[in-house]
């Protein structure tokens, strides 16, 4: 039989073949994220649920491929299709990025995704933060100086939005990797 995350892996593979995790070097096919993030979710969040596993590895299909909600929700079901339209990111309107500094804009995004983040239902939040760990892994490797600086001011803020109750377990191994300031005593 055919499960339904064995399918979600092959449309992951599939959509997302020939795509590059950009800030690597040597780079890593793109699909190594989405898989990350399934096994993130299953094995440091705990998370057994069928269609939370199929959604983490289909979570940046609308994002970056021409795979269609429609074809998701034919495939996998309403459940699926919903979990990763709310995981899927809007980005700014050119209009809105008008004039902006690359800082602005960067702030800007991160804004947009918080917001969005805070609208998210409970399961999709769980998968965020599979996505967060899977990304901030790797944000130590390829971040540095104040791209890094505010990559973790944004995941302390996404820590701030989503209650460590959704998924303790993924929520502490967030919050473990980043840096506590030290106090001498």
């Amino acid at each position: 039989m055919d499960c339904k995350l064995h399918q979600a892996f092959r449309l992951c593979f599939k959509a997302h073949k020939n795509q590059e995790i950009e800030s690597c070097s040597p780079s890593m096919p793109y699909s190594s994220h989405p898989i990350d993030v399934a096994n993130k979710l299953r094995f440091v969040g705990g998370v057994t649920d069928e269609d939370m596993l199929a959604a983490a590895y289909l979570h940046d299909v609308l994002e970056f491929t021409d795979v269609t909600l429609a074809e998701i929700k034919e495939q996998f079901g309403e459940r699926v299709a919903g979990l990763v339209l709310e995981l899927t990111r809007r980005e700014p309107l050119d209009i809105e990025m008008e004039g902006k500094s690359d800082v602005e804009r960067s702030e800007l995004r991160s804004r947009m995704m918080l917001d969005e983040i805070s609208r998210m239902g409970p399961d999709a939040q769980v998968i965020k933060l599979a996505d967060r760990l899977s990304n901030l892994v790797m944000a130590f490797q390829t971040r540095k100086g104040d791209r890094l600086t505010r990559y973790l001011a944004q995941t302390k803020r996404i820590l701030e939005i989503i209650e460590p109750e959704r998924n303790p377990a993924l929520w502490k191994a967030i919050d473990d990797l980043i840096p506590k300031p030290k106090f001498d005593v």
